[in-house]
């Protein structure tokens, strides 16, 4: 199921996610019932206030329609809270199990010193967070389904601790060929089907929100019978009442359905707009909230798929998209083009100063890069030291090549660290596309060209041109 959250900026800058659950809350003092005297009394009242002019039997008829809906609403919360509790919980184990399984392995790869310490404390307080967040899934009333995925869960837990376990001490021996064995061959599959139970798992709590949504749907349909029923039988002595009880009752469940309709099929833009402060809008309230959770985790997952997790850039993956949105201003001949950047002697600077000092590098010339380009660019990370910037609508190819000098001007100035400097270098391979290939030759062309730039001494812009493979910008024709 695709979850519609809302359109994304074409912005690659890491901000932080959307209060959505305080954005609610504070939209609820500007709601105003349109009767604030009648709308804002407990539903008792307002059935009991038209049974008075209708019968008193009619009254002890409002009266219990009232407690059920009371209960059916007390029900739906606590379904709620409970499944997006234990979603949040199995969320919080699936990017603990991530995060140890980066560390074993930068654990394995690097030499004995702070970096090696620091990850093995990230492994204890992943292996910690892991152990407090499945202890809370056990104290959450879990469907059978769900306990047998979270008991199968634990069991490859221990599995993979048992294996992680074997790596780490061979690699604490010294053996890093050994650990690399185990924990990249031996234990490759132990690995995967951690995460796959994990996202299983996910998937069921997802499903298990989404089945409370429909079941509240349902209940809601009934309880709207039953208002209107009640709004019949007084609507004949008392027409006005009536009306009045139709807009603070039946309305705010009818719109409670629509969202919880448009929930149903994956639309979670919508929110119940709250105008008592009766039981009905209390379940608006309670439905908004879990919404704007809900909204909250789908953004954060979505921008996750789609983004590096160390700069915040686009990955490859949003590159191709932001490239085939782009093609038809390459046909219709507005200029595009694809730089292609490498960092010259960043493995030096990551064994000389280590890799907290190589994320940092990576980060510095990640901003760099987003300060020097238009808000319309894309900036990415394909993976390493590697960069690319699509220019989407440059005005001509000189502005093109005038940027890329600035992108490597931009580059290679100094980045403090620690008491002293880094000083990167950057080769730059250009390539223009006029519409005339495919995404693929475009960035294979970027790339030859920045190989190119390598090749010929390093830290300088080169262009991909048909005819020649690669010349420097300093010789370009036309």
């Amino acid at each position: 199921m695709r979850y519609a959250v809302g359109p994304h900026r074409r912005d690659d800058r890491v901000s932080e996610p959307a209060g959505a659950v305080g954005d609610v809350a504070s939209t609820r003092h500007r709601q105003r019932s349109a009767y604030p005297i009648f709308g804002n009394r407990r539903i008792s009242t307002k059935i009991i206030s038209v049974a008075l002019a209708v019968a008193s039997v009619f009254a002890a008829v409002g009266v219990v329609g009232l407690m059920g809906n009371r209960d059916l609403t007390e029900h739906q919360d606590h379904q709620y809270r409970t499944n997006v509790m234990a979603l949040s919980r199995m969320a919080a184990v699936r990017s603990a199990v991530s995060a140890q399984q980066e560390a074993v392995l930068s654990h394995i790869l690097s030499d004995e010193g702070f970096h090696r310490r620091n990850y093995e404390l990230i492994i204890a307080r992943t292996d910690a967070a892991m152990d407090v967040n499945l202890a809370e899934l056990h104290h959450i009333e879990l469907a059978r389904t769900q306990v047998v995925a979270l008991t199968a869960f634990e069991g490859t837990v221990r599995l993979w601790r048992s294996a992680r376990d074997v790596g780490l001490t061979a690699s604490r021996a010294g053996n890093r060929n050994q650990a690399t064995s185990i924990m990249l061959v031996r234990s490759a599959a132990v690995a995967r089907s951690l995460k796959d139970r994990a996202d299983a798992l996910l998937g069921q709590l997802v499903e298990a929100v989404a089945l409370g949504v429909r079941n509240a749907q349902a209940s809601s349909r009934n309880a709207e019978r039953l208002t209107l029923l009640l709004l019949i039988l007084g609507g004949l002595v008392a027409v006005a009442l009536a009306v009045v009880a139709a807009r603070t009752i039946s309305r705010p469940i009818r719109e409670t359905m629509d969202v919880l309709a448009r929930v149903a099929r994956g639309d979670l833009s919508h929110q119940v707009e709250v105008r008592t402060k009766d039981e009905i809008g209390q379940m608006g309230n309670s439905l908004n909230d879990t919404l704007a959770i809900l909204r909250d985790a789908f953004e954060q997952l979505q921008h996750s798929a789609s983004h590096d997790g160390l700069t915040g850039l686009a990955n490859r993956a949003l590159l191709r998209e932001r490239l085939n949105a782009a093609a038809p201003h390459a046909l219709s001949g507005v200029p595009v083009a694809m730089l292609f950047i490498d960092l010259d002697g960043f493995k030096e600077i990551n064994d000389r100063h280590g890799h907290a000092a190589g994320d940092q590098l990576l980060v510095a010339v990640s901003h760099r890069l987003l300060a020097a380009v238009r808000g319309a660019d894309t900036v990415a990370r394909l993976g390493g030291d590697e960069f690319a910037v699509l220019l989407d609508g440059m005005d001509t190819e000189e502005d093109t090549y005038a940027v890329a000098d600035r992108l490597l001007e931009s580059i290679q100035e100094a980045v403090p660290y620690e008491g002293t400097e880094l000083h990167p270098r950057a080769s730059i391979g250009v390539a223009m596309w006029r519409g005339d290939i495919d995404v693929e030759q475009l960035m294979q062309n970027a790339d030859l060209a920045m190989y190119a730039a390598k090749t010929s001494g390093k830290g300088k812009v080169t262009r991909f041109d048909d005819w020649t493979a690669a010349v420097p910008l300093d010789v370009r024709v036309g």
